[in-house]
């Protein structure tokens, strides 16, 4: 083979690889395919300079990004590249690192330590972070997903991570040991150098898969008291930009469907909800300043008898600003309000907005710029006549490790969440991958918190999740539903959730130290090695 002929094979790997690693997440599923998929784009690093390293991991990005996250193309057709060309820095960093640390011990740590530390900052920065990509978000239903209330997503994502980077040593040492076989007869020394990767790789997923497993059946328990609690999907018409139809059109739905649960309550097929989740987008106007919509909830409210936790969209607090908000509203109106934290960068805000629309004009429907809410998703209400902390989560925001934190923990003059719903509207993606991918994080969320959480959706997938992320119930996609479910209230932290920051420093800072401690000694041995004997 030449030597152009092998590195545009290598180049090629890495996009491959990358959009392997996308096939893992909903709804493929292909979970078994991502260690291995990390194995081949480390042993193409492994077999790059520096330069040509950082480029290698661009090209895998890329892969990744497109593939896993293309249907951000309902937001335009450029919107896709402008996510893939900023997430692949991260990958491109991941590369580089790797291949400069390809002729030293220490490429698997420090690699490992890269990918950790790029998972943790492209969740967080820049525009408020994107951190759908985390490798974690692939392993429901899989024999690890016991470990999430017990090392978190964090720990999670560090055991796939080191899966991938285990298989990528155990082949540089197989095909290390084939070479030589190649070159001269072996002794009993060659089969020793391949059975020692194949047994380590063994053990650590054995250990994994075990600890997994037992994990599972780690559950707090709840606290003595029960609510009832209902879930109406009221449908849209559309999709894409356009899914809330005409105006007035997603509160009338909404409204209609409330009326069939108040009819199923009377008739005793279910019990008296102590309130009602709509989802967010269930009004297309803003409820505080629109007289029509303010009819229709409070139609609602009155015949179905409960508060309803309104997803709505309001005006303000600046002039072409706006907040996706849940509304808590009852027969003496709005008495507790959240704002939505985590915003969708270049769907619900632009950054840099004035040069954006510009290069990209598809920009212009995003609208008024979304204003981040600054308060932990926590609502102190009153529902079935007593005192209840109910925690949301509005759409993007299940993929954010601290704003579930803070929703869970509270801030400090209430408790936290005592019951958890999340209120979506991913109707503009109907017939795209992001509806299951949301799904699958927030069963993760559920996991890992041990929390029951109820979904209330403007069109697919409305129900419950059970604290171990198993579905109860689901709504079918471009249906209307209405359902009435009894869950515990939940207190109790998991460790997952109490230590997520130690845990975070830890998946880090352990492999960084130790790959320069191998470093150090690397060095140290070498300099020992090239020094003139004293005679």
């Amino acid at each position: 083979m030449t030597a152009p002929t092998r590195r545009w094979l290598l180049s090629g790997l890495s996009v491959i690889a990358g959009c392997a690693v996308s096939l893992g997440f909903e709804p493929y599923n292909l979970w078994w395919l991502v260690p291995v998929a990390v194995a081949v784009f480390v042993c193409v690093s492994l077999a790059s300079t520096p330069k040509v390293g950082l480029l290698r991991g661009y090209l895998f990005g890329l892969g990744f990004n497109i593939v896993a996250f293309h249907w951000v193309d309902v937001l335009g057709v450029l919107i896709p590249l402008v996510f893939a060309v900023w997430l692949a820095v991260w990958y491109a960093l991941i590369g580089l690192i790797v291949s400069l640390t390809r002729k030293t011990p220490a490429w698997g740590l420090a690699g490992a330590a890269a990918w950790m530390g790029a998972e943790w900052i492209s969740a967080r920065w820049p525009f408020g972070g994107f951190g759908w990509g985390r490798l974690a978000y692939t392993a429901a239903g899989t024999p690890i997903d016991g470990l999430f209330p017990v090392i978190s997503v964090t720990g999670v994502s560090f055991l796939i991570v080191s899966a991938g980077f285990l298989l990528a040593w155990a082949a540089r040492r197989v095909w290390a040991w084939r070479t030589a076989r190649q070159a001269a007869a072996q002794d009993g020394a060659g089969s020793r150098t391949v059975v020692l990767p194949a047994a380590l790789l063994l053990a650590v997923l054995l250990v994994s898969g075990v600890g997994g497993i037992l994990a599972r059946h780690y559950d707090p328990a709840p606290d003595s008291r029960a609510v009832a609690a209902a879930v109406v999907q009221g449908d849209v018409p559309g999709s894409g930009i356009t899914a809330l139809g005409p105006i007035y059109t997603v509160e009338n739905n909404h409204l209609a469907e409330t009326i069939v649960l108040a009819a199923k309550v009377r008739t005793g097929e279910v019990p008296q909800p102590d309130f009602v989740v709509w989802p967010e987008n269930s009004t297309a106007t803003d409820p505080n300043t629109d007289q029509r919509t303010q009819t229709i909830i409070n139609r609602a409210v009155d015949i179905v008898q409960a508060p309803i936790f309104v997803g709505a969209i309001t005006s303000g607090p600046g002039e072409d600003e706006r907040q996706t908000v849940g509304l808590w509203w009852t027969r003496d109106g709005v008495t507790a309000t959240y704002a939505k934290r985590n915003l969708v960068p270049f769907g619900e805000w632009v950054p840099f907005k004035s040069v954006m629309v510009k290069l990209v004009p598809e920009l212009t429907y995003v609208g008024a710029q979304s204003v981040p809410g600054t308060k932990p998703g926590v609502v102190d209400v009153e529902a079935g006549g007593e005192p209840l902390r109910v925690g949301v989560l509005i759409c993007f925001e299940v993929a954010y490790d601290s704003t579930v934190d803070d929703m869970l923990i509270g801030d400090r003059t209430t408790g936290g969440a005592q019951v958890v719903v999340v209120q979506t509207s991913n109707a503009m993606f109907t017939g795209t991958d992001q509806m299951a991918q949301q799904d699958a994080i927030t069963r993760i969320r559920a996991m890992e918190t041990r929390r029951e959480i109820l979904v209330a959706t403007t069109n697919s997938l409305a129900g419950l999740i059970d604290s171990h992320g198993r579905i109860v119930y689901e709504a079918h996609l471009g249906t209307s539903d209405a359902q009435v479910f009894t869950v515990p209230t939940r207190t109790a932290l998991t460790p997952a959730v109490r230590y997520r920051g130690p845990i975070d420093l830890i998946t880090i800072l352990v492999p960084s130290l130790g790959a320069a401690g191998v470093l150090i000694g690397h060095r140290t041995l070498n300099h020992r090695r090239i020094l003139p004997r004293s005679s």
